[in-house]
This record gives structure tokens, sequence and C-alpha cells, in this order.
């Protein structure tokens, strides 16, 4: 299994991604280290929102770079869930790679699950360790309370990313990237479909008072942050199950393929 899991890692570019994360991140962290939030007023940073609130601005531009990088790496998870499959089929070197090794079925579906659980858990980690040191050099106020709700939200971020996987890595394991990528589609048209019979039907008016709406669900974050965390951790382990099945329902349809 160990050769499949580096086949992927290549298949990926996994260094060249590696270094390009890993310089980002580590750039991030110097420039908060370098500009604390304790000099946004000397930087006249200091903004106001309609209510009169001063909101620390050199808080919030790094905590926008934060959530971007974080939902950069949310993407990555679905584009290696697709890649992995794109890479054996399309490189008839890697299919002989793959035809030489002494590997059932079971282990080479079993390379990719484990795979993207580590990605997931690793890239997860690196958010983590990253939200702490912004948080170190952060002025108590919105910023901090962004950077906290990010820090716990990492949980539920990680099982839906688990969810998501547990759903496309059949579809690309069993019906190849193209066809995958149709089933997914339909799959995500549906979604569509159901959140504009929401938006038909159901009372958005909260989408017009998007400022009131933000600080009413950190309020509410605020208030239930024991529950939250704990339902969090509960999600993970169910979603840890759903995995599971899924990688048995996976390895069941490719025994029969190969058949």
């Amino acid at each position: 299994m160990g050769g499949l899991m580096y086949k992927d890692f290549v298949a990926i570019k996994g260094k060249r991604i590696c270094i390009i994360l890993l310089s980002v991140i580590a750039l991030l962290c110097i420039m908060r280290v370098i500009f604390p939030g304790s000099m946004a007023e000397g930087m006249d940073f200091v903004l106001k929102d309609d209510a009169g609130t001063e909101i620390n601005g050199l808080d919030i531009m790094f905590v926008t770079a934060y959530y971007s990088i974080v939902l950069t790496m949310v993407c990555f998870i679905d584009i290696w869930c697709a890649r992995l499959s794109e890479a054996d089929a399309s490189s008839a070197r890697i299919r002989n790679y793959v035809s030489s090794l002494p590997v059932s079925a079971n282990s080479y579906v079993a390379s990719k699950y484990v795979f993207i659980t580590i990605a997931t858990y690793v890239l997860i980690s690196l958010l983590s360790i990253t939200g702490i040191v912004l948080a170190a050099f952060t002025e108590p106020g919105r910023g901090l309370d962004l950077i906290r709700m990010c820090e716990v939200l990492m949980l539920p971020v990680t099982s839906l990313l688990i969810l998501v996987a547990s759903v496309e890595l059949p579809l690309y394991i069993l019906l190849g990237r193209e066809k995958g990528n149709l089933t997914k589609v339909a799959i995500a048209l549906l979604l569509v479909f159901v959140l504009i019979g929401f938006m038909l039907f159901a009372d958005i008016s909260w989408l017009s008072e998007k400022t009131e709406f933000l600080v009413r669900f950190i309020n509410w974050y605020m208030k239930y942050q024991t529950e939250i965390t704990l339902a969090s951790y509960l999600s993970t382990v169910v979603d840890l199950f759903i995995f599971y099945l899924s990688y048995r329902i996976t390895v069941f349809f490719k025994a029969r393929q190969e058949a």
C-alpha cells in the first residue's frame, strides 16, 4: 500500500503543493508577527461600522487571508479525489506500475481512502496551527472572534470533507473521472434546485441584513460554543463510520468489476 500512496502523492504533485502551501502559511504567520493587531491604531487601520463599533482593520485583513487559505485547502480535497482516479486511467506508465504490484482490489481502494484521510487531517492540522499563531497576535474584538469561530468549526469542516470524499471516491474509482464528474454535477444540480426552492418559499429577509446576521451568528456561536464543540466531535465519529462504509461498498463493487 505504501507504493500506491506514494504514487498518489506524485499524481497530485504533492511535493510542489507542500512547498507552496508551507511557504504561504509561513509568510502569513511571519507577517502577522511583524504586524500584530496592536499596531492598527498607529497605522490608522481602525475602522468603524454603521453602529459606530471600532473594527481593527489590520486584524480583519489577516483574517481574510486566513479564510482564503481555508477555502483553498477545502477545494484541494475535492480536486484530489478526481485527480487520483484520472492519473491511474490516463497514464499507461501508472497503469503498468499498478498492475505490477501484488495488490488486491481491497488494497488499491484502501490506498485511496487512507491517502485522502491523511491529506485531510494534515491540511486541517496546518490550518489549526496557523489559526493559533494568528490568534496570538490579534487584538480582542471581531477579528479574534472570527479566528476562534473558524478554529472551532475546523471539526465540522473536517467532517464535511470526509463526507464529501465518501461520496466522490466511489464515483471516481468505479466510474472514472468523466462519468464521475457527470454524476457529481447531477447531484450538485439537484442540491441547487433544492436551494432555489428554499429561497422561493422560505423567509430570507435576513439576507438584506448581512452585518446584523453575522453579529447574531457570532453571538449564537459564543453562547452555544460548548454544545457546538461536542456536536463537532460526534459528527466526526459518524462521518468516519460513513467513510468506512463507503470504503467497504467500493471494495465490493471494485472486486466485481475486476472479476
